[in-house]
């Protein structure tokens, strides 16, 4: 049976209802993707949120996004961006049925997605935050990565979720700051393991909508409905841009394809 999933990302909920990142309200932003998956014309399986769930670590903001997410009519898996503390999430926000592939870490989200519709799937969540003080890149442990190469039989489709990205982007930025580090590493193990059951890695943190194929993998990115960022290919930084629609993908899975079909829904649009 195609499995089907929302995949959205980088919501930066801030601890009250009035933060404004760059001229939009996050709160009212968040409120609005909620409001448009709830009235999707199928019934998905589940929703995978690939991070930066607030804005800051801060319990009233993860208060707010529980207040928030709760209200989507789906089970919500999380993986933790760079903006995300792990206790303040397991507090704070519902978690599916899943199983912790870290069982002694507190403050890691590295675990397998094992809801019921999952059944003929491999899904997985991966953890690569670093300390805030070194940057916004991201590096998968060697126990994570080891704990994933356990658990992938290569019978059945795997599906790999992270805040942060796998593949180089061909934006300069970007590719310098913002990817995993120890990417080759991952892949290797991945294609290892999974071989052509790997039918995709899902990411979030470039707050842009992103398309990435190298070596038979699928990266597949979804922009994040606070802000977008630019992505030019010399750019030194990368700008903000504002006020634009809120983004989701509708990511289907079958036993020998990976769907992605990226909406960009009017902000003020009704339902």
């Amino acid at each position: 049976m195609p499995l089907e999933i929302i995949h959205i990302s980088d919501t930066h909920i801030g601890p009250d209802h009035s933060l404004d990142i760059r001229g939009a309200n996050s709160w009212e932003r968040a409120c609005a993707l909620v409001e448009q998956i709830n009235v999707l014309p199928f019934k998905p399986d589940l929703i995978v949120h690939t991070g930066d769930v607030v804005n800051d670590p801060d319990p009233a903001a993860y208060a707010l996004a529980e207040e928030v997410l709760s209200g989507l009519e789906l089970p919500v898996y999380y993986s933790a961006g760079n903006h995300d503390e792990v206790p303040m999430m397991r507090a704070a926000l519902t978690f599916p049925e899943h199983q912790s592939l870290l069982p002694k870490s507190a403050d890691r989200l590295c675990y397998r997605i094992t809801h019921p519709s999952t059944e003929e799937y491999e899904l997985f969540v991966i953890d690569g935050r670093v300390p805030p003080s070194e940057g916004a890149y991201g590096v998968v442990s060697l126990e994570q990565i080891e704990a994933l190469a356990n658990q992938i039989s290569g019978e059945k489709p795997v599906a790999v979720f992270s805040h942060y990205p796998m593949l180089e982007t061909g934006s300069k930025w970007i590719d310098e700051h913002l990817l995993i580090t120890n990417r080759e590493e991952v892949l290797k193990m991945l294609k290892d393991k999974a071989g052509n059951q790997l039918k995709g890695i899902f990411t979030g943190h470039l707050h842009r909508g992103l398309t990435l194929f190298r070596n038979g993998v699928l990266n597949s990115g979804v922009s994040s409905p606070a802000c977008e960022f630019t992505a030019w290919p010399e750019g030194d930084f990368c700008d903000f841009i504002s006020g634009g629609p809120i983004p989701f993908n509708h990511v289907t899975l079958t036993s020998d394809a990976a769907w992605v079909k990226s909406y960009s829904i009017p902000f003020g649009a009704s339902s």
